[in-house]
C-alpha cells in the first residue's frame, strides 16, 4: 500500500523546488493555476509534469491522460502519482 502522507509530502518537497517555498502552504483542493497565478502557464505546466515524473519514476501520458485533470491540485495530483505507483507494483508482481 502506497503512504498517502509519503506521497503529498514528496509531491510538495518536488515542487517547492520548481515554484519556491509558497507552494507549501496551497491547500489540498486548491487550483495551482489560481494558486501560481500568471507563472503557471502551458510551460511552467510542463515542467510540473516533468518533476513528478522524475521524483516518482512514473511516466504521463499526454495525449491519455488528461493532464489538465490530474496536476490541477495537490488532491488530484496526489491521487493521479498513487495509483501510478500502485499499477507499477502490479507490472512488476507479475
Amino acid at each position: 500500500m502506497i503512504n498517502s502522507h509519503s506521497v503529498k509530502e514528496d509531491i510538495r518537497s518536488a515542487l517547492e523546488t520548481l515554484l519556491g517555498p509558497e507552494v507549501r502552504t496551497i491547500g489540498v483542493d486548491q487550483s495551482f493555476r489560481d494558486f501560481i497565478g500568471e507563472r503557471f502557464d502551458s510551460l511552467m505546466a510542463v515542467e510540473v509534469v516533468t518533476t513528478i515524473e522524475e521524483r516518482f519514476g512514473i511516466e504521463v501520458d499526454y495525449v491519455g491522460d488528461d493532464v489538465r485533470y490530474w496536476f490541477e491540485t495537490l488532491e488530484k495530483m496526489e491521487q493521479f502519482v498513487k495509483e501510478r505507483l500502485e499499477d507499477n507494483v502490479t507490472l512488476q508482481a507479475m
